[in-house]
């Protein structure tokens, strides 16, 4: 899956945008870099019982949640402007 595709799926109908606006803000651009790797690594986790795993598993799980959050504020935020 490219970094376009995995995007399109998890912010649909937001590409185009969303290229443009990395491209632009190099901050926005490694705060997607981190959301797609903070998602990967908590899709590839093992799912483990210990109390250890079970912690960092749901770090993982907030820190994708507060990425995914800046990510579509700074959207909406550029919703209507010529991007």
């Amino acid at each position: 899956m490219t970094d376009d595709d995995f995007f399109d799926a998890q912010f649909p109908g937001t590409i185009h945008r969303l290229r443009a606006m990395r491209t632009r803000d190099k901050e926005f651009d490694q705060i997607c870099a981190d959301y797609h790797e903070v998602f990967s690594e908590l899709a590839l986790a093992p799912q483990a019982a210990g109390q250890l795993q079970t912690r960092y598993l749901a770090d993982l799980a907030e820190s994708v949640s507060d990425l995914r959050s800046v990510i579509e504020k700074r959207l909406q935020a550029s919703d209507g402007k010529n991007e």
